[in-house]
């Protein structure tokens, strides 16, 4: 997707320099909790898109390239409100209940892309698939309002006290349509990007009452509601047909899952990654002039 551009220096420190941040990261906790709190999702996205925004003739070199890529990486899925509706006198809203993505334990956190940029011009369209986990932290007490059984719940206890099981451990997977965006090669080697996507949610919904027999627990993949992802990263393009980007991505989804025995389990989850990835192209990179 690249090629030589000149006798411009490659700056072969910022893809060190980002590589090396996702490696720190995904050697850390797994809940990845402080480095989201301290610097917004806006951040991230800020660093690695905008300069695949910024003014230029874009890449300069003539012809359609077509990549395929897979990644791992780390992730974190902020809190969210969770809100139950079941036949015989139960709607239970539960808020703010705190999710753990164990984005490095089997199945871990992945995806697949595959991109196309049509020509040399700088749009491009991408097809994604994210599997991310969320499990329910049933310790963790939340604040609850509504009624379960036609009882009125008291105002703070555990997820637990609802939920023997909360959770998309199989999950709430992703599939996108993206449009990107690429900006000026820097260097000969990479090349920035940013994008945005929408799509659907298919989580495995995961979901058992406390007070209620595994016969009426619902564990099944559905098609649960619409999907919208931002992303923006650099990829640095190492050899004839390889490449290794990471990126920021900020993936949301409105789930509405429908239980067994009736009723709809609601959230909408968002999730902050830092995908780390290798695709390879279709187009072998150009050799640079001597």
């Amino acid at each position: 997707m690249i090629s030589a551009y000149g006798s411009r220096r490659s700056p072969a420190w910022l893809a060190a320099a980002g590589f090396t941040a996702g490696l720190c990261l995904s050697a850390g906790e797994t809940r990845l909790r402080l480095p989201f709190d301290v610097f917004p999702g806006a951040v991230y996205l800020a660093l690695f898109s905008l300069p695949a925004l910024s003014r230029g003739d874009g890449p300069r070199e003539g012809g359609a390239d077509f990549q395929l890529g897979a990644y791992l990486g780390p992730a974190y899925t902020p809190a969210s409100d969770v809100r139950l509706t079941q036949p015989g006198g139960t709607d239970l809203l539960s808020e703010g209940v705190p999710w753990e993505g164990k984005p490095f334990r089997p199945p871990p956190y992945y995806g697949y892309r595959a991109i196309l940029w049509p020509g040399s011009g700088k749009l491009g369209i991408m097809g994604d698939f994210t599997h991310i986990k969320a499990v329910s932290i049933k310790d963790a007490k939340v604040r609850k309002t509504g009624m379960r059984d036609g009882t009125a719940v008291s105002a703070e206890e555990p997820v637990s006290a609802t939920f023997k099981r909360l959770e998309f451990t199989h999950g709430y997977n992703l599939i996108t349509a993206n449009l990107l965006r690429r900006g000026e090669p820097r260097g000969p080697w990479l090349l920035p990007y940013g994008g945005v996507g929408l799509g659907i949610a298919y989580p495995h919904v995961e979901m058992q009452r406390a007070d209620l027999p595994v016969e009426t627990r619902t564990y099944e993949y559905q098609v649960a509601g619409p999907a919208f992802q931002v992303l923006g990263g650099v990829e640095w393009r190492f050899g004839r047909r390889l490449s290794l980007f990471v990126e920021y991505k900020l993936s949301c989804a409105a789930i509405r899952g429908d239980l067994v025995g009736g009723g709809v389990l609601a959230t909408d989850l968002c999730t902050h990654q830092l995908p780390i990835g290798i695709a390879m192209h279709l187009r072998p990179r150009v050799a640079a002039a001597p």
